[in-house]
């Protein structure tokens, strides 16, 4: 599951070229949230991977303006293969991964817990 924070770029780690069919092309992502059915599509080029080893794994860096307009949720995603570099249109062509997606809301260490400190004394009695 990939794990995505509102406002935050994320290199994100997916296998895509296990059934990838095209030497040089690009990937269409399509997030579709659960609930409101509402999608959001890009397109990455096979080219900006940086992965070092392709063969085992794609990583692609998915910059904070992707999701600043997306409700925060539960997602399915599916990405496909194509030698366009703008269409996000499905239709005709090959699936290569599916999977879920959550997006979420920054949190900072101050949001999930507050530390309050009260002085701490002793009594001590001799004998």
């Amino acid at each position: 599951m990939i794990q995505l924070v509102k406002c935050q770029n994320k290199n994100v780690i997916i296998t895509l070229t296990e059934k990838t069919t095209l030497v040089n092309g690009y990937y269409l992502f399509v997030f579709t949230h659960e609930t409101t059915k509402a999608t959001i599509s890009f397109v990455k080029s096979f080219a900006s991977d940086l992965s070092l080893y392709k063969y085992r794994f794609n990583e692609y860096l998915f910059s904070a303006s992707l999701f600043n307009n997306a409700t925060i949720g539960k997602y399915t995603y599916e990405v496909y293969e194509q030698t366009s570099s703008i269409n996000t249109n499905i239709t005709g062509l090959n699936q290569v991964e599916t999977g879920k997606m959550d997006l979420n809301v920054s949190t900072t260490p101050v949001d999930i817990f507050n530390e309050y400190s009260a002085p701490t004394t002793f009594t001590t009695y001799g004998g």
